[in-house]
């Protein structure tokens, strides 16, 4: 009989340990996120347009001039962006801007990114271009800050708490690029043609021409929420199997 309540006793602690581990490790739910259609995450746009259209603040596609927002433009093949800075001549501003090709996301003249805000944190794991023209690099950050990110009326190099996740090459627009092998998580993240002002320790990429993309989807791992029961809950079960065991000892002897 005293091996069969032993028996009995690891079984229950077995079952307890098992419903603990069920609270603290929370599944990962993969999520695919169409961009303008998928609630839970909002879409915005910015490029490097502040200050004035000179020799000095153009050089570099922009570097000297501030961020300000941008308005996104919706295709069939993603999302694009026009910049506050298009014009049709002139010798500083954004040439072309919002004409084929530079209706995208585009790094001609002026650094375009989108914003993409979520409701909760994310892990995004692939970037889903739906067209690109001549090349598709692409730059990936995170926002790892405590507050709410602030890009208007900063450099691109002057942005702070936002994390590298990777310059990547000639993405495509036939597969998902898989991103963030560090496994980052947040709830702001900046996807843009390939910009090195904004992370120049992202990697280096392949080709030197302009890189025009729209942007259609993005996937992510979500972990699911899921209420922890209080320390008080988790003493009274414990406190209720054992309960049971001292009444399973009883009836045995």
């Amino acid at each position: 009989m005293k091996r069969f309540t032993e028996g009995l006793i690891v079984r229950i602690q077995l079952k307890l340990f098992s419903a603990l581990a069920m609270f603290a490790v929370p599944a990962m739910a993969a999520t695919t996120w169409t961009l303008g259609s998928t609630p839970g995450m909002t879409v915005s746009a910015y490029a490097n347009t502040g200050g004035t259209n000179n020799s000095t603040n153009a050089a570099n596609n922009g570097a000297l001039q501030t961020i300000q927002a941008a308005t996104v433009n919706w295709y069939s093949g993603g999302v694009g962006v026009r910049n506050a800075d298009a014009c049709t001549s002139g010798s500083y501003c954004d040439l072309n801007e919002a004409n084929n090709p530079e209706h995208s996301v585009d790094n001609q003249q002026r650094y375009d990114m989108i914003l993409l805000s979520f409701t909760a944190e994310v892990m995004l794991t692939g970037v889903k271009l739906g067209w690109f023209s001549n090349d598709s690099d692409i730059t990936v950050m995170a926002y790892t800050g405590n507050d709410i990110p602030t890009l208007v009326g900063k450099r691109y190099d002057q942005l702070t708490g936002w994390a590298s996740i990777g310059n990547y090459s000639d993405v495509g627009d036939t597969a998902t690029k898989a991103i963030n092998a560090d496994k980052v998580v947040s709830s702001y993240w900046l996807v843009g043609a390939y910009n090195p002002l904004a992370n120049p320790n992202g990697g280096a990429v392949t080709g030197s021409g302009y890189d025009y993309i729209k942007i259609a989807s993005v996937t992510s791992d979500v972990p699911p929420t899921i209420k922890v029961p209080e320390p008080g809950s988790l003493a009274l079960a414990g406190l209720g199997l054992l309960g049971v065991v001292a009444l399973r000892r009883r009836k045995v002897f």
